[in-house]
This record gives structure tokens, C-alpha cells and sequence, in this order.
């Protein structure tokens, strides 16, 4: 069985877990306050109600601290330590606005209430939870005989000059209030939660002088989308900046929807401000069109590039299939010339052959050459005695001398003129023998 201390340490982690759910605490206290007919009337903020909770725990804790586990009621309404005393000033602070005892109190119940809520939410055991309830009742009883105490024997002292007072600062702070909305470019308008306008700043009526928003569906007055408030918050959502231009003009306001309630537990309005961004917009849009026309233009330009690489990638394949082509005719030229000519040079025994030999070798290889001009490769198909009757022919002698010169028969050189003409493809041409060889330029 666990001790006491044991047990007022489960009770105690309950009420200080009562900060971690202040969420839930809102929520019942909201709920609490319209089961009492007080929501509607209370000015309270989100702010307050959470310093509210702070200020009820802090003694408790204080308490707790200093080893008064189990303080009794006779102990806490002596008012030892003055540890009442920031709830005490906050309840003068109401009654002095105009609160009446009778509506505090029962709003006070209500938060109570709404605690004991948090604790029944709580995990814990059975007894920890009435031992916790048992403690936040115990608080909340001595704190209402403190207020009654402090409104019926202190209050009426300070309520005259206090009262006076009061007025004069909250007219101040609604004058100040006032003039800080009229005073922003920015427009404000307040909708109920059906989307009807209830109230603009000046900012507001200067640019809607023409027409009245006043009383008119706001999704009208501004030509929003949306036949509702719900159906409004589907296009706008809050909390996030739309553009728009609700006026029969160029103008582009950033607007934004804000609930009242998240400042005012008891409001169910919506804040819309507009501001006007259309230089913001008009730059934007001029931005907008360089990036479009450079991107256009680097567009374009790949184009091109693209073009060029293609154009130049053909280019290179043409390269590549020309010297190919290049590389197989002079390897064809080399071993079906070239080579046949040296071989024969190498077998020849005239020197005068030899040297005609080599002279079309020669002139062979400066034919690889681009450009060059060389004798004709077909003189390489002579046999030894056609290359002699080429040199006569080329020198100018007639057949009959050629004969007497090689000691052969007309006939034979005829025959041989024959064959000469058949192996430089002279045969069936006009063109004469003597001619064709001194186009060759180089003697055979």
C-alpha cells in the first residue's frame, strides 16, 4: 500500500500537468461559460484566461514548495502570506470595470469547473483525481471568501475614485485603438460570422465613398467568391495571403482573414485586412516578362546552338568519310602502282628503262599529293619495248624510223602503237599518240 506522501505526489503531478493541457482547458472554460450565459458578455482574451490559470496555480505551487501538502480552509481564508493576492486584484480590477459579484463569481465557478474537466480527461487513478479535485476546490472555495471579503470591506473605500478613473483610461484606450486603425492605409473590415460587415476604418470609406459596405455581405462589398462565410474561407483560408482586386480599378490588395476569437474568446467575428501591393504586383509583373523574354531568347539561342552542333557534327562526318576515301584511294594507288613500278624497276636491267620506271614512280607519289599534276599511271602497264616505242613516238619520229631504230619490222611497230593506245585507253579516241604523251610533261 503506498504511503500518503506517495499518494499526494500522484495527485500534485495531476494539477501541475494542468499547464500542458491549456488547449483542452479553453475549450471547457468556452463551453463552461456559455452553460452560465457569460460567453456572450465577457471581453476576455486567449491571453488572459492562460494568465488567469498561471495565477490560480502559482500559490498552489508555492504552497506545495514549502511543504503545505495539505493546507486546511481555515488556513488559506486567514490569508497567510498575502498568497491570494493577484487573484484578489484581479477580481477588484473587474468589479471596477463594472463586473457585478454575482457574475464574477459565477464565472469564476466556471473556470473551476473547467479544471476539475482537464482532471477528469487526465490519466490517473480514481483516487488521485478526487484527491486533485478535492484540491482545486479547496483553492477556489477560500479565493471566492477572499473576494467577498476584499469587495465588502475594501472595494467601497476605492470605488469612488477608482471608478472615475477607470472610465477615463478605457475611453483613452478606445480613443487610441480608434485612431490606430484610422490612421493605417491598410483597409479593416469586421464580419460577423454570417459574413455581414459590421465595422470599417476610415481607410475603408475612402475608397469605397462611392457605395455603402455597411451592413452588406462582405463577399459582395469587396466581389469575392463565395455565397457564404464557409464557402468564402474554402477560396481565402486563414491565415494565408491571397491577391486580389476587389474594386472596380488597377489596384491589387494582400488580403488576409484573421477569426477575432484567437484575441477574444468571446468573439466569433472575422477580421479582413487589405493592403494595397499594387506596386508591389506591377514590378513583379515587369520582372516577371524579362525573365520571360531572356528566357525566350536563351531558348532560342539553344536553338541555334543546337543547329550548329548538328550542322558541325555533319561536318565532321563528311571529314571523317573524305579522308577515309582519301586513306583507301592512296592505298589503292600504292599497291596497285606504286608497288608494280618498284617491282618492275627492280627486275629491269636498262637503265634507261629503269629511269623511265622511276620517273613514273615519282610522279605517282607527287599525285598523292593534293593538287599535283602527274603522268598518267597507265604507262606502268607497258611492256619494255612499248616504253621504247613511246620514247621515239614522244621524241617525234615517225613509225618507219622507230623500226630502223629497234631494228624491227613496220608492222611491229604498228602493233605495238596498237597496243599502247588499247592500254592508255586510247583506243576508239581521235586523240594522236604523240599528243597524249607530251601532255605527260615528264620524259619516259
Amino acid at each position: 500500500m503506498k504511503s500518503r506522501s506517495e499518494q499526494q505526489k500522484y495527485y500534485w503531478d495531476m494539477i501541475e500537468s494542468l499547464v500542458d493541457e491549456e488547449a483542452f482547458f479553453l475549450e471547457r472554460w468556452s463551453v463552461r461559460m456559455e452553460q452560465a450565459g457569460y460567453l456572450e458578455h465577457t471581453t476576455a482574451k486567449r491571453d488572459d484566461c492562460l494568465l488567469a490559470l498561471s495565477d490560480f496555480l502559482a500559490p498552489m505551487r508555492q504552497h506545495w514548495d514549502k511543504g503545505f501538502t495539505a493546507p486546511d480552509f481555515s488556513w488559506l481564508i486567514r490569508h497567510e502570506d498575502d498568497w491570494g493576492q493577484r487573484q484578489i486584484e484581479s477580481a477588484r480590477r473587474h468589479r471596477m470595470r463594472g463586473i457585478t459579484a454575482d457574475m464574477y463569481l459565477g464565472c469564476f465557478k466556471t473556470f473551476i469547473q473547467s479544471l476539475i474537466d482537464v482532471i477528469e480527461k487526465m490519466e490517473g487513478s480514481y483516487e488521485s483525481k478526487v484527491q486533485a479535485r478535492r484540491f482545486i476546490k479547496l483553492y477556489g472555495d477560500a479565493l471566492e471568501v477572499l473576494f467577498v471579503r476584499d469587495w465588502t470591506r475594501t472595494l467601497p473605500d476605492i470605488a469612488s475614485r477608482k471608478l472615475d478613473e477607470a472610465n477615463r483610461l478605457l475611453t483613452l484606450q478606445k480613443c487610441r485603438y480608434e485612431n490606430i486603425l484610422d490612421s493605417t492605409s491598410d483597409l479593416i473590415l469586421v464580419v460577423d460570422n454570417g459574413g455581414i460587415v459590421t465595422n470599417v476604418n476610415k481607410a475603408v470609406e475612402a475608397v469605397t465613398s462611392d457605395q455603402t459596405v455597411l451592413g452588406r455581405p462582405v463577399w459582395e462589398a469587396l466581389s469575392m467568391e463565395g455565397q457564404s462565410m464557409e464557402d468564402m474561407l474554402k477560396y481565402y483560408p486563414i491565415g494565408i495571403s491571397c491577391e486580389t482586386s476587389p474594386f472596380d480599378n488597377d489596384s491589387v490588395y494582400r488580403l488576409q482573414i484573421t477569426p477575432i476569437g484567437n484575441v477574444s474568446m468571446a468573439s466569433d467575428e472575422y477580421m479582413i485586412m487589405l493592403t494595397n501591393v499594387t506596386a508591389h504586383a506591377t514590378q513583379r509583373e515587369a520582372l516577371e516578362r524579362v525573365v520571360s523574354d531572356r528566357t525566350e531568347a536563351l531558348r532560342k539561342e539553344k536553338e541555334h546552338l543546337e543547329e550548329m552542333n548538328i550542322t558541325l557534327r555533319n561536318v565532321l562526318q563528311s571529314i571523317d568519310k573524305e579522308r577515309d576515301e582519301l586513306l583507301k584511294e592512296v592505298s589503292t594507288k600504292v599497291n596497285n602502282q606504286v608497288i608494280p613500278a618498284l617491282d618492275r624497276i627492280e627486275n629491269e636491267e636498262d637503265a634507261a628503262i629503269r629511269k623511265g620506271y622511276i620517273t613514273v614512280v615519282r610522279d605517282q607519289l607527287t599525285r598523292l599529293a593534293p593538287g599535283s599534276k602527274a603522268t598518267d599511271p597507265l604507262l606502268l602497264k607497258l611492256t619494255h619495248m612499248e616504253t621504247r616505242v613511246c620514247q621515239f613516238i614522244q621524241a617525234g619520229y615517225p613509225s618507219k624510223d622507230i623500226a630502223g631504230s629497234l631494228n624491227i619490222s613496220l608492222e611491229t611497230v604498228q602493233t605495238h602503237r596498237k597496243n599502247i593506245r588499247r592500254k592508255l585507253g586510247l583506243h576508239g579516241k581521235s586523240v594522236s599518240l604523240y599528243a597524249h604523251l607530251k601532255t605527260q610533261g615528264v620524259p619516259l
